[in-house]
C-alpha cells in the first residue's frame, strides 16, 4: 500500500488542523482558520513573544534545579570545567544535523516522493532546529512540513511524511534504551531506579500494535478520521505507515535509517561530553535510558524546543540513574548550549526564506 493512498482507493483522510507529534500538534490552518498575527496574542509577533517565554522559562528551570542542589555545589562543580570536551560537544551536533539531513532526504522520497537537494534539506534542518524549534508552537516539524509543501507534496502527504519521521525517530531510539534498561536491570555498577529502566519493557508490546495498527487490512479504515480527535489518529496512524512503507525497502532507504542513528548517536555523544566537560563518569547504557526518558519527545516536536522541560527532566533522569544532582545540572544546561542555544544563531540567516514559506502555507488548502 503506498503511503500516500489507502487501499481500496480514495485518498488519505481529509486535512484537519493539527498534527500529533508525540504528544503536542502541529497547527496547519485552513482558510477558515485564517488570522492575522496582530490577532493572535495581541501581537504582531506571537512567534517573538514565543521564544521570549521559552528563554524565561529555561532561566527559571534551570534556577530552581540549582537552588534544589545546592548554589555552592553548582559552583564547585562548574569551577572544574575542561574545555576540551566542548570540541566533542560541538561534533557531536554536527553529526547530528547531517544524520537528520540524510533522514528527512530518505522520508521525502518514500513511494516515489520528491528528492530534496542536499543544500534545501539542510536549511530546513538548520532552521527547524533553530529558530522555529525555539519560537513556534509545533516546533521544528512545521518547517519540515512547509518545506515538503514547495517540494510538490499535497498537504496529506506532506503530514504523513512529517509523521513518519516522527515515528522513525523513535523507531531508532527505543530499542536502543530497551536494551540500555536491560543491561542496567541486569547489573551494570549504576543504580538505577526501577521506574526508570522497566518501564522500557513497553517497547515491546509498543512494536506489535504498531504493526497491528499499520497493517494494509486494518489502516485503511483508521485513516479516515474528521474532527479533532480522529483526525490526530488518523495522521500518527499515516505516519506508521509511512514507516512502515519505508522499512518495506530497506536497502532504498538505509540513509535515512542510517540518518536517524547518526542523529541520535551525535545528540547523545554531545550530552556524554558535557558530563565528562565537569568531570562526571556515567556508562552509555545509563546515559542513553536517562537521556531517551528526558526526551519524552523531541527538541524538534516539543514546542519551544521543549526549553524548561527538557532542562529538568534530563537533569532528573540522570540523577534517577545514579548521578549528583548538581553535576548533573551542569553537563544538561552546557549540553543545551549546544543543542538548543547555539543552533538558533545559523538558523537566523534562513529567517527571512522559512517566513515566506510560512506565509504560503500556513493558511493553505489542502
Amino acid at each position: 500500500m503506498s503511503s500516500t493512498t489507502r487501499e481500496g482507493g480514495g485518498s488519505w483522510p481529509p486535512a484537519c488542523r493539527s498534527f500529533p507529534g508525540q504528544g503536542q500538534t502541529l497547527a496547519i490552518r485552513t482558510r477558515d482558520d485564517q488570522t492575522t498575527d496582530r490577532t493572535v496574542d495581541g501581537s504582531r509577533h506571537p512567534h517573538l513573544i514565543l521564544f521570549v517565554v521559552a528563554s524565561a522559562l529555561a532561566v527559571l528551570a534551570a534556577a530552581l534545579v540549582a537552588d534544589a542542589a545546592g548554589l555552592e555545589e553548582v559552583e564547585r562543580v562548574t569551577s572544574r570545567l575542561d574545555a576540551r570536551w566542548l570540541v566533542i560537544c560541538l561534533g557531536g551536533e554536527l553529526l547530528g544535523y547531517i544524520g537528520y539531513v540524510l533522514a528527512l532526504r530518505n522520508v521525502a522520497r518514500v513511494d516515489g516522493g520528491p528528492r530534496l537537494s542536499f543544500a534545501t534539506t539542510a536549511r530546513t534542518v538548520v532552521s527547524g532546529f533553530g529558530v522555529y524549534a525555539a519560537a513556534h508552537a509545533a516546533g521544528g516539524f512545521a518547517v519540515d512540513y512547509w518545506a515538503l509543501r514547495r517540494a510538490g507534496l499535497r498537504r496529506d502527504q506532506a503530514i504523513a511524511r512529517v509523521a513518519g519521521l516522527g515515528v522513525l525517530e523513535y523507531a531508532v531510539l527505543s530499542p536502543a534504551a530497551l536494551v540500555c534498561a536491560l543491561v542496567l536491570v541486569a547489573g551494570s555498577g549504576y543504580h538505577a531506579q526501577p521506574s526508570m529502566t522497566l518501564p522500557w519493557l513497553a517497547v515491546i508490546p509498543g512494536f506489535g500494535a504498531a504493526l497491528w495498527v499499520s497493517s494494509p487490512r486494518r489502516s485503511g479504515r483508521l485513516l479516515d478520521g474528521e474532527g479533532r480527535i480522529r483526525g490526530s489518529i488518523a495522521h500518527a496512524v499515516a505516519g506508521l505507515v509511512t514507516l512502515r512503507a519505508l522499512l518495506r525497502r530497506p536497502v532504498q532507504h538505509l540513509p535515512g535509517l542510517l540518518g536517524v542513528a547518526f542523529y541520535w548517536f551525535g545528540d547523545i555523544a554531545c550530552l556524554w561530553a558535557a558530563l565528562r566537560t565537569f568531570g562526571v563518569h556515567v556508562s552509555w547504557p545509563a546515559l542513553i535510558v536517562a537521556y531517551a526518558t528526558g526526551y519524552v519527545a523531541s527538541r524538534r516536536s516539543l514546542p519551544a524546543g521543549g526549553a524548561g522541560v527538557v532542562e529538568v527532566l534530563m537533569t532528573f533522569a540522570l540523577v534517577w540513574v545514579g548521578l549528583p544532582l548538581a553535576p548533573a545540572l551542569a553537563g544538561v544546561l552546557l549540553y543545551r548550549l549546544f543543542n538548543f542555544w547555539l543552533p538558533i544563531v545559523p538558523a537566523l540567516v534562513f529567517l527571512p526564506s522559512v517566513t515566506r514559506l510560512r506565509r504560503t502555507f500556513e493558511h493553505a488548502e489542502p
